[in-house]
């Protein structure tokens, strides 16, 4: 048994050896010059997945972001007029991998929502967020997840 676990222990300190590190060049077409604000405003248009009690649907929709009061503060417009959703909140935003992402985490005022979200917009400049929100519906509030996937 001890010899069993002297080769594996081995073998691992072996395998360690060959690990490679790779160069730390950063991606040239990523301009660092903009605030991640600045960078990931627009309009992204697309489709919303909206999941509830009767299943899943698709709309048509848009998600704009704009640059806000700050380096690193956006403000995020949900538009799906199909199901209702109209809101704008304001979210912190960074530069993460080749990209950006940006998240709402509280329900203060400034929270038009009502819900926490977060979104990624990917270096092919795909933005996907996803969220939670309790919408009336005749007489009753339905819980409904929304996803959005779109582009500039």
């Amino acid at each position: 048994m001890k010899r069993f676990i002297y080769s594996v222990v081995a073998m691992l300190a072996l395998s360690c050896t060959f690990i490679a590190c790779g160069d730390d060049n950063d991606d040239p077409s990523i301009n660092y010059d903009k605030t991640a604000a600045q960078g990931s405003a627009g309009t992204y248009s697309g489709t919303w997945t909206r999941t509830g009690d009767a299943g899943t649907e698709t709309f048509s929709g848009t998600v704009t972001l704009s640059a806000g009061n700050g380096a690193n503060v956006t403000s995020v417009t949900f538009s799906c007029p199909e199901t209702n959703l109209e809101a704008t909140s304001v979210a912190n935003v960074w530069h993460a991998n080749y990209g950006y992402q940006f998240v709402n985490q509280t329900l203060s005022n400034e929270n038009g929502l009502g819900a926490t979200f977060a979104g990624r917009i990917d270096e092919s400049g795909a933005l996907n967020t996803s969220f939670t929100v309790s919408q009336r519906v005749g007489r009753q509030n339905i819980e409904y997840g929304y996803e959005f996937l779109g582009k500039k």
